[in-house]
């Protein structure tokens, strides 16, 4: 069936736990800015040709941060539906996007499509949230908060971590920085299910800001 294809490169091996190094974090997100730079000049030179549709940009950014992603595919093209507010991708109107990704078992990919996926469904929460992998940018975040209460003093790594099943699902640790809302420092668990879905799973309160944010 057209829209079927979730792969399960893990189903035959043993549970793989996997820690992403600095590094690896660095590639996934230099891939993402130059999909959005790619974006940014395909949408000055669509606009330059004529009028374009209200979410064209959108349409654009999903289109580059495929082409630019590692292990992660798409069968077929993202266009999205706008009712008020509500901006819902699709690749066949009526039905769930993420069938139609192929993801790799990989930590790197997974770690990647949950970024790519997040740009798509362009929430505004996922606009006031920023991914944390360094006590540098632990740090920083920090930082930008007025009166930080501090949840939990240690924490061992901030990087992604990444346990993939032989299932073919997969689980994904993050740290993040949130902003929608109240200002949270938060380690979120997400599952990722056979067909590409992410599932929220928990999350582990690190800091919560009281103040305000800083600039």
């Amino acid at each position: 069936m057209r829209g079927r294809r979730a792969t399960h490169a893990a189903r035959s091996l043993a549970t793989l736990g996997m820690t992403l190094d600095f590094d690896s974090v660095q590639r996934v997100r230099a891939r993402i800015a130059r999909a959005q730079q790619l974006a940014a000049i395909r949408f000055r030179d669509a606009f330059a040709a004529g009028a374009l549709p209200p979410v064209a940009h959108l349409r654009i950014q999903a289109a580059a941060l495929i082409e630019c992603a590692e292990g992660v595919k798409l069968d077929g093209e993202i266009a999205y539906d706008v009712i008020g507010d509500i901006v819902t991708p699709y690749v066949e109107r009526g039905r769930p996007v993420y069938p139609y990704f192929e993801v790799a078992r990989t930590p790197s990919a997974i770690f990647e499509y949950w970024l790519i996926i997040s740009e798509i469904e362009s929430s505004t929460s996922w606009k006031m949230t920023r991914v944390i992998a360094s006590s540098e940018e632990y740090a920083e975040a920090l930082n930008r908060v007025q009166s930080p209460q501090i949840v939990r003093a240690l924490v061992a790594s901030f990087l992604p971590d990444v346990d993939i099943r032989p299932d073919g699902t997969a689980m994904l640790e993050a740290t993040v920085y949130a902003r929608a809302g109240e200002e949270r420092i938060e380690r979120r668990t997400l599952l990722l299910d056979v067909m590409n879905e992410l599932h929220f799973h928990g999350r582990e309160l690190i800091a919560e800001g009281r103040g305000g944010v800083r600039g």
